[in-house]
């Protein structure tokens, strides 16, 4: 939840904050979620029922680290500027912290279909922008958590802050104080009123010292110029049945791989993890494409990226600082292994060519206008989504329980209906898809590429 530069007086939604509430739809919820997997056997009764509403308190106490999650958006009228948030005077955690039952067996495909069915219901606007479900009915006195979060209030890594903010680095740390919350009083429509013609005052100020200086508009104009190569110069390979309009329904698929061996190979091609990540990827779309009788030879699927834009005196904050670059993924390569070697050269090319803010700026932008919607939908400049965020690299608890697993998954918007999500934790990498259910109901298919790919890398081929 950042603040709009020279607004500091009231905390307004950024564009690219704008951009998820603006795109959202019941099929196209922006949220995303995180799942996580407790051992949990302390978090029941003796009789086995689930200590629910100890839970849910001791995690209303916690809200203290995190106030930005008892916040709501306003959206304050004509002539007062751009929605803020503010603080909400009727929030009351039962609205937001929940339990599910997961059904018998109560297996990891259990447990990921329940996730997926409370993931694909958009959230409240009315409140503050999240829920957390406890889910029971695991094998192994385990406990799933699934936390839902709208991309409004934070990107992947702000999710993070907020994960640090629950959960615990030991076992048996101390509940902090239950100190009681004040809300602060919405701010009233005049103050807002001036707040925003001071904002556009100095809007123009900004804009008349650039055009008293040639230099910055041709600047301004060669930067946006190519960006605008960067991101629409390559169009999304066309024929094949990647893009499809996003309907709802989602399939939750993941693949568990081991960070340091996920490195030594990166480190053996002069890359990085994400290379990797790119090069699985890739394998996975071939692999889908073939079995779908659809060409691969010469083809390059593009991917968008999701990058960080964060400083590292930015690291622990909660807010969007997302930018986009565009990668072909040489889906033509049957051999992993020369595949990930031109990743390692393409990846390195665009860090150096490419400019992520101006692109999701530019993005932002285009979701304001009346066509935003209609150009999600019909987009080509990319038939895939991928982001990856760096999580704890030790285990961490929620309430004594130690988290096993954390699966991130990530919105689906527009003709974009296959994203991938790698998230590193405690030493592994999880790698988590998440499909449109109608458009990709075959994508199990996809995961066995990737984890066929992964056993070439690290094993040498595996047999048909």
């Amino acid at each position: 939840m950042s603040r709009t530069p020279g607004a500091d007086r009231y905390a307004r939604l950024t564009s690219t904050d704008l951009l998820f509430l603006r795109l959202e739809s019941e099929a196209w919820p922006c949220h995303f979620g995180g799942l996580a997997v407790l051992d949990g056997p302390g978090l029941f009764e003796d009789s086995g029922q689930l200590r629910f509403e100890e839970i849910r308190d001791r995690l209303d106490g916690r809200l203290t680290r995190v106030p930005e999650l008892r916040r709501r958006v306003h959206f304050p009228g004509l002539l007062r500027g751009r929605p803020l948030w503010v603080d909400d005077d009727h929030f009351d955690i039962t609205h937001h912290v929940r339990t599910a039952t997961v059904e018998s067996p109560g297996d990891g495909a259990g447990l990921l279909r329940a996730a997926a069915q409370l993931y694909d219901r958009p959230l409240d606007r009315q409140r503050p922008l999240w829920e957390l479900w406890l889910l029971t009915g695991l094998e192994g006195n385990r406990v799933g958590v699934l936390l839902k979060l709208h991309h409004a209030v934070a990107d992947g890594l702000g999710a993070v802050a907020i994960m640090g903010s629950l959960f615990e680095l030991e076992a048996n740390r101390a509940e902090p104080a239950h100190a009681q919350w004040v809300p602060e009083p919405t701010p009233r429509a005049r103050h807002l009123l001036a707040d925003n013609l001071s904002n556009k005052a100095r809007s123009v100020g900004r804009a008349v010292a650039i055009l008293a200086h040639p230099s910055r508009v041709v600047n301004a104009v060669t930067a946006f110029a190519a960006m605008t190569r960067g991101y629409f110069g390559k169009r999304a390979a066309v024929g094949n049945s990647l893009n499809q309009p996003v309907r709802a329904g989602r399939l939750v698929r993941h693949i568990r791989l081991d960070l340091a061996t996920m490195k030594e190979v990166a480190h053996a091609h002069g890359g990085k993890v994400n290379d990797v990540v790119l090069a699985l990827w890739a394998g996975g779309l071939r692999r889908l494409l073939v079995s779908r009788g659809e060409p691969v030879d010469g083809v390059e699927i593009i991917t968008g990226m999701a990058t960080t834009l964060r400083t590292d005196t930015a690291s622990g904050t909660i807010d969007n600082r997302v930018g986009t670059m565009v990668l072909p993924l040489p889906v033509c390569e049957a051999a992993v292994q020369s595949r990930l070697d031109q990743i390692v050269e393409t990846t390195r090319e665009a860090k150096e060519m490419q400019h992520p803010a101006a692109t999701m700026g530019y993005l932002a932008g285009l979701a304001a206008t009346p066509i935003g919607k209609y150009f999600t939908a019909h987009q080509t400049a990319s038939n895939t989504i991928v982001t990856n965020v760096i999580g704890p690299p030790v285990p961490v608890y929620l309430l004594g329980a130690r988290v096993l697993e954390v699966l991130p998954i990530i919105e689906l918007v527009g003709n974009i209906g296959l994203t991938l999500a790698a998230f590193s934790y405690a030493g592994e990498m999880f790698m988590v898809v998440t499909a449109d259910a109608t458009a990709f109901p075959d994508v199990n298919i996809l995961m066995d590429g990737m984890e066929r790919d992964w056993h070439t890398l690290t094993s040498g081929p595996r047999p048909a």
